[in-house]
C-alpha cells in the first residue's frame, strides 16, 4: 500500500510517499506563519498529481498544527497558522482534487503514530512523545491507544500548559507563560531580546536552532544561555508527561534533534535527575528520523483506518 503524506508545518509543507511504513520519495514547500491553506494547495496539488503519475498512491494523509476531529475529519481550531483550515473540506478537496480518500489528524498525533507503527515506540503500548519542531507537539499512548479526550485536545495541548507566571504571551493559544511561549523555536527571538547579555545573535532576522547552533558552537554566551533554557524547560514538559501519563517510554522527535545528540543528553539527564517514578526508570528514545515521523504517522493513520481502528 503506497499514501501520500502532507505534513502541515509552522514554516514549510513537508510531503511524501510512505510505502508499507517507508518513506520512499519526498519533498517540501516553504510557506509562512498565517498563510492560508488555500494559497499553497496548489502546489500541493502539483505535487500530489506527480507523484500518482509515478506510483499506484491508495490514499492521503493529511496532518494539521492544530487540534482535529479525525472522525469527521474536521479542523475544530487554528493557532494562527493556515486559519482557513477551520471548517475547511479536507475529505472532499482530496477526492475532488486529487480523486483520493484521505485521513486528517493532528501533527503530533500523527508522530506518535508514526513511531508507534514503525519507528522507536514499537513494541510498547504505553509511551507520550514531544516533537520539537517551529512549536512543540505532544501525544500520549495508554494501555495500547491514541489519548484524545471529549473534545480531541487530550495530550495536544501539553505544550501550552502555564510554566512561568507573567511570562512571554503564547502566539498560539490565549496564554502566557506556556511551554510553547517560553522555549520554542518561534520564541527564540524573544527569549533573546528578552537576555541581558549582549550578542550579535540578537541582529539575526530569522532566529531557528540551526542558526543557533553554529553560535553555540563559536561559543556565544546568549547562544548557551537559550539552550540551557530550552532545555530546563522541555525537561519540565517530559517530567509532567511521566506524571500526567505514566508512560514506560518518553520519545523525543522533531528537525530541533538536528542539534546533536548534546540535547537529548541535556534533557534525559535532567528528567533522571528530578522525576519520581518508584516503580522504575522510563525509558528515553529517540525518533529514527524525527523529520520524517508525521510523514509515517499518516501512512500508519490511513492503515488503521482501513482496520477500522
Amino acid at each position: 500500500m503506497k499514501t501520500i503524506a502532507v505534513d502541515l508545518g509552522g514554516s514549510s509543507v513537508k510531503l511524501g510517499v510512505v510505502a508499507d511504513g517507508v518513506l520512499i520519495d519526498s519533498a517540501k514547500i516553504n510557506c509562512r506563519r498565517g498563510q492560508e491553506f488555500q494559497a499553497v494547495a496548489p502546489e500541493i496539488e502539483v505535487v500530489c498529481k506527480k507523484w500518482q503519475r509515478s506510483y499506484g498512491i491508495d490514499g492521503l494523509g493529511i496532518a494539521f498544527p492544530s487540534l482535529v476531529d479525525p472522525v469527521e475529519k474536521r479542523v475544530l481550531g487554528h493557532n494562527n497558522k493556515f486559519p482557513d483550515g477551520v471548517d475547511f473540506p479536507f475529505a472532499d478537496w482530496a477526492k475532488e482534487r486529487l480523486g483520493l480518500p484521505a485521513v486528517l489528524e493532528n501533527d503530533a498525533n500523527a508522530a506518535a503514530l508514526g513511531e508507534w507503527g514503525y519507528g522507536a515506540a514499537q513494541g510498547t503500548g504505553d509511551f507520550a512523545l514531544m516533537i520539537l519542531g517551529t512549536g512543540i507537539g505532544i501525544a500520549a499512548v495508554m494501555e495500547g491507544r491514541l489519548v484524545r479526550g471529549r473534545h480531541y485536545q487530550a495530550g495536544n495541548m501539553f505544550g501550552h500548559i502555564p510554566l512561568k507566571r507573567g511570562g512571554r504571551p503564547c502566539r498560539a493559544c490565549p496564554g502566557t507563560g506556556c511551554a510553547e511561549a517560553q522555549a520554542s523555536t518561534w520564541a527564540l527571538k524573544d527569549m533573546a531580546a528578552d537576555s541581558s547579555i549582549d550578542s550579535p545573535l540578537k541582529q539575526e532576522p530569522d532566529l531557528n536552532f540551526k542558526l543557533l547552533r553554529q553560535y553555540y558552537d563559536k561559543g556565544d554566551a546568549l547562544a548557551r544561555e537559550l539552550f540551557q533554557e530550552c532545555c530546563g524547560y522541555w525537561a519540565n514538559c517530559l517530567i509532567g508527561l511521566a506524571y500526567a501519563y505514566d508512560p514506560e517510554v518518553l520519545v523525543l522527535s522533531g528537525g530541533v534533534l538536528n542539534w546533536g545528540p548534546e540535547l537529548p543528553e541535556c534533557l534525559f539527564q535532567e528528567v533522571d535527575r528530578r522525576v519520581w517514578t518508584p516503580w522504575g526508570k522510563i525509558q528515553y528514545r529517540l525518533a529514527k528520523n524525527p523529520e520524517h515521523s508525521v510523514l509515517l504517522g499518516l501512512h500508519y493513520a490511513y492503515h488503521r483506518r482501513l482496520e477500522g481502528k
